[in-house]
């Protein structure tokens, strides 16, 4: 019979695999659509790099886009000045 300890070692293990696996998967998805947004609003789009830091990426990514001045102006800014 195998001992409890190691079996939930090997449990925890896999737990683990299959929570890095995922981030990784749900990053690379992200990145992509990032990437060009930073991109239209003027910032480098290594900024989606972020998404791969696990928890606070995301959030790093979003605060820059919501909270600083786009280079590049706002979508709204633009489309004002192309109707005039």
């Amino acid at each position: 019979m195998s001992d409890p300890v190691s079996w939930l070692l090997g449990l925890s293990a896999f737990l683990l695999f299959s929570i890095v696996i995922g981030h990784l998967l749900v990053a690379l998805l992200l990145i992509v659509p990032t990437w060009r947004i930073c991109q239209r609003a003027g910032f480098s789009g290594a900024l989606a790099l972020f998404h791969l830091v696990p928890v606070i990426g995301s959030f790093i990514v979003m605060g820059v886009l919501a909270f600083s001045d786009w280079p590049n102006g706002e979508a709204g800014a633009q489309r004002a000045q192309a109707g005039r």
